[in-house]
């Protein structure tokens, strides 16, 4: 594998001791074995319907109020948790809360009486299967996964609760339920309860090529590529509601994902998840760059698993010049793609398009220019391309971008600039800078599964994107 054009003095020493622990990781280890001389060797990678309480729409020409309902304050019970402290209160505390958490998203604050009906439509029993009570409702928010080894490759093999069966993956993912109850000796008070869990996580796996056609009526594929369907414990595989597309980083590939379906799972979404390969191509910045392909062919230009064709390289210090022949051929190519997993969902706004470093140049800039407003964007360590042009008409649509403090090829001094301009045209980003814990810099390794999950709960999830229902059963 290679890094990006301003990448390539990167040395072992530079990656650290520790064994890659992702894709982007295992991609600049590779690339740090390269022979000297500008002649480099091949290398591969290891690398049930809300009840709606307390809140009316207003009448006439005035403005609509937003619904109160049950199903988004039992989202918001961790916020509650965290106020009360576990503690008994009453109807006036989740009215204050939920004029805080709420009023400034264009909710109408609830009376008291509507917060009563809220609390006790949250303290209501559900009943099972077999006709017992099973407890109410609560919502589940998710802490992440736990490794076996700690200190191994974060691959969903290293996971607790890990089964690999011939097509698919099952998992742990550990969090915490909350759940509304009434309290004991005082009348008309509640408290939120916090339980330790954990929920399976499962899905199919597939390794293909994938077929589109472009608006023009051209027919292209992309090969080997990963695809994570959504599967449920008992089930088997289920009917996507969501498809996310994530676009791998320079010199990288989509297989190499493979090991990794706990990167894109989130619980309580069907959520169906293709991680396409970038074609083979030369780089022109990467002119001197050879390798030898046997006494016939001799010495030739190397190519990369790229998105587009880098034409200058900065070191980092700068933005590159890309070519944008190769620009529109790929953008053309993923609308495509696009377009094949709208018609499957049934809806633009439940595609998300997302990927890392030059995959994140990529998907920004082929949901921009798609005809349609998608469901967001999940971009990490990567930046809007200066030649992509910003749609007004797509300035709703959430663009999440996660940096690396510490990232010296994407470098903050001059990423922030076009974060900015995005900013300066009204565009709906969330913005989030911080340190890889395992200090690798631009090469992030757990903390991309940790990130496309943050975004991936928020734009599916909604809200607050703070907690997804959880039954009685979870534990």
């Amino acid at each position: 594998q290679a890094l990006e054009p301003h990448e390539r003095g990167l040395s072992e020493a530079a990656v650290g001791a520790r064994p890659a622990e992702g894709p982007m990781a295992a991609a600049a280890c590779a690339a740090a074995r390269r022979g000297a001389g500008g002649k480099a060797t091949n290398a591969r990678a290891n690398a049930a319907k809300a009840t709606v309480v307390g809140v009316r729409r207003t009448t006439g020409k005035a403005a609509v109020s937003k619904v109160v309902s049950i199903r988004l304050v039992r989202s918001l019970l961790p916020g509650l948790h965290r106020l009360t402290k576990g503690k008994a209160f009453r109807a006036q505390v989740l009215r204050a809360f939920l004029r805080k958490r709420l009023g400034p998203r264009g909710f109408r604050q609830p009376s008291v009486a509507d917060a009563e009906a809220l609390l006790r439509g949250l303290a209501r029993a559900r009943r099972a299967d077999g006709g017992e009570s099973a407890g109410p409702l609560g919502a589940w928010q998710p802490q992440g996964v736990r490794y076996i080894d700690p200190q191994g490759v974060a691959s969903v093999k290293n996971l607790q609760g890990s089964s690999i069966g011939a097509s698919s993956a099952t998992w742990n993912e550990y969090g915490n339920v909350y759940r509304l109850s009434k309290a004991e000796g005082a009348k008309c008070s509640y408290k939120v309860a916090c339980t330790n869990a954990f929920k399976r996580l499962s899905c199919s796996v597939q390794r293909r090529n994938l077929d589109v056609v472009t608006s023009e009526g051209e027919k292209s594929s992309f090969k080997s590529c990963i695809v994570f369907e959504p599967r449920r414990i008992g089930i088997g595989r289920v009917a996507p509601q969501w498809s996310f597309i994530y676009l791998h980083s320079f010199s990288n590939r989509g297989v190499d994902y493979l090991d990794f379906p706990q990167y894109f799972n989130i619980s309580g979404a069907a959520l169906r998840v293709v991680i396409p390969t970038a074609p083979n191509q030369e780089q022109t910045c990467f002119k001197d760059w050879n390798v030898w392909k046997g006494n016939k062919l001799q010495w030739r230009r190397i190519k990369f698993t790229s998105w587009f064709d880098y034409l200058t390289d900065r070191g980092g210090k700068a933005e590159n010049d890309v070519d944008l022949h190769s620009l529109l051929d790929m953008r053309a190519r993923l609308h495509g793609l696009i377009r094949r997993e709208v018609l499957r969902v049934g809806d633009p706004k439940r595609v998300i398009v997302g990927g890392a470093s030059q995959g994140c140049c990529v998907a920004l800039d082929a949901a921009l220019t798609y005809p349609e407003v998608l469901g967001g964007v999940v971009g990490l360590v990567g930046h809007v391309l200066g030649s992509t042009p910003l749609d007004p008409a797509k300035r709703s649509m959430p663009l999440h971008l996660f940096h690396e403090a510490t990232d010296q090829e994407m470098n903050w001094k001059w990423v922030q600039g076009t974060e900015q301009r995005l900013l300066d045209a009204g565009f709906n980003v969330v913005s989030r800078r911080e340190a890889d814990p395992s200090g690798s810099g631009h090469w992030i390794q757990e903390i991309e599964g940790a990130w496309i999950r943050s975004a991936l709960r928020r734009l599916v999830h909604g809200g607050t994107g703070e907690s997804t229902s959880a039954s009685s059963s979870s534990a």
